[in-house]
């Protein structure tokens, strides 16, 4: 059977193979695996998804990650045993796939439009009674969008279990109301409609771009902006908890810095929806670091990994890799070169992996161009970091979870 990094031997089924591997632990690079491939580190991800929930629970703030980052119901189930109190999505696909895992909580960080996935909505809330779990909330941020929310979603039984949060953004921003007034406007008006007002939502992370003062004071800006904005919704309409959620991944330290604080989560439920923190990375996230800019400065470490083996060192300084735009995502950064290990693996005795200086130009569809001064050669293998999350997991429908160098588990992807 053809999965992608994987030799699942014929006559096995995915099932069997994945006991197989979770009880013999083989070897990455002499086990049943293939280049290229893309793994998670099982010590980094333990210590990210403790570090985040240590961090919420410190700040009095609930924790529903953005799972669009993997779509992965076996990492979603560690975010929830570790005390996240629901899960984020993106589009009504994933919302599906969520509640099909048997999610409870979910938030729609999306105004829904279609009128069929509404319907459906509709349904699972009606079937859903005597159910007082589950909860779905999702965006408004126009006056059309909330006659669509009405026209499906303002049913007694439908409005107990769905919320609507009054979206808020900026100029030049991507969706949600870019006025105080026009907020409160659209939650008085949902209200009306027959729709569940339960606050506001906004995402701080499209504001600025850097880390620099005037990018940090121009989230913090916004930041309080939307503070005004749950305040002035919970006056307007009668909310119980009242929500104020936020993004959360570049720009934690500055959600810190404006609502961590006992007046705030005394008059609003905050509730903070970062997706990428699961993972890390060596680039943008690596880049931003709010976790170093914390009253309790802390770490996240990168679990993903891009495994590929040198094809080609066609002339002097470039090494072609046998990984392409396929395999590793491009769209904040290339991959970065971190060692350069034997074909067999270090652990095997066959030599010792080295740290790799270079840069990566240039992605084809299979394949990698690595500008180094370093020696390498063909049959080696190139283990690269990676640059945002959202767009590596979506390549990989299964990735080897690595202890060092041995796979102790399978994590499965549903894109």
């Amino acid at each position: 059977m053809g999965i992608k990094g994987l030799h699942v031997p014929a006559g096995t089924t995915p099932a069997r193979f994945e006991t197989t591997v979770a009880t013999e632990r083989p070897d990455l690079f002499t086990g049943p695996f293939s280049w290229p491939v893309m793994t998670l580190d099982e010590s980094a991800l333990t210590h990210n998804v403790t570090t985040m929930a240590d961090f919420c629970a410190r700040h009095g703030f609930d924790l529903a990650p953005h799972v669009k980052t993997h779509m992965s119901a076996g990492l979603w189930e560690r975010q929830h045993e570790a005390g996240a109190w629901g899960a984020t999505v993106a589009t009504a696909d994933q919302l599906r796939k969520v509640r099909a895992w048997g999610t409870e909580h979910i938030l729609l960080a999306n105004q829904l439009t279609d009128a069929r996935e509404l319907a459906w909505l509709a349904e699972q809330a009606i079937g859903a009674e005597g159910n007082e779990d589950l909860q779905v909330w999702l965006y408004a941020d126009s006056h059309a969008g909330v006659d669509l929310l009405a026209a499906h979603l303002a049913a007694p039984q439908v409005r107990e279990r769905v919320g609507v949060l009054i979206e808020c953004g900026h100029p030049g921003g991507r969706t949600g109301a870019r006025t105080l007034a026009e907020v409160t406007a659209l939650a008085r008006a949902a209200e009306a409609a027959g729709l569940r007002v339960v606050g506001v939502s906004g995402y701080e992370g499209s504001v600025a771009k850097g880390t620099d003062a005037g990018a940090l004071a121009a989230v913090g800006e916004f930041c309080t902006g939307l503070l005004q904005a749950a305040d002035a919704v919970a006056e307007e309409v009668p909310v119980e908890a009242p929500v104020l959620s936020v993004g959360g991944s570049a720009y934690l330290d500055v959600v810190e810095s404006v609502l961590a604080h006992a007046d705030v989560t005394a008059r609003h439920r905050v509730v903070v929806r970062s997706g990428a923190y699961l993972s890390h990375d060596h680039g943008i996230y690596a880049r931003s670091d709010p976790w170093s800019r914390m009253r309790e400065p802390a770490r996240l470490r990168p679990a993903l990994r891009l495994w590929a083996q040198v094809l080609s060192v066609p002339e002097p300084g470039l090494v072609l890799c046998g990984a392409g735009r396929r395999d590793a995502p491009f769209d904040a950064d290339l991959p970065i070169p971190l060692r350069v290990h034997a074909a067999t693996g270090s652990s095997s005795g066959a030599g010792n992996a080295r740290d790799l200086s270079g840069t990566t130009t240039r992605l084809n569809d299979q394949h990698l161009f690595l500008h180094t001064d370093d020696a390498v050669q063909v049959g080696e293998v190139i283990e690269f970091g990676i640059s945002h999350p959202c767009t590596s997991f979506d390549k990989w429908p299964t990735l080897p979870l690595l202890r060092e160098h041995r796979v102790v588990g399978l994590v499965h992807t549903e894109f």
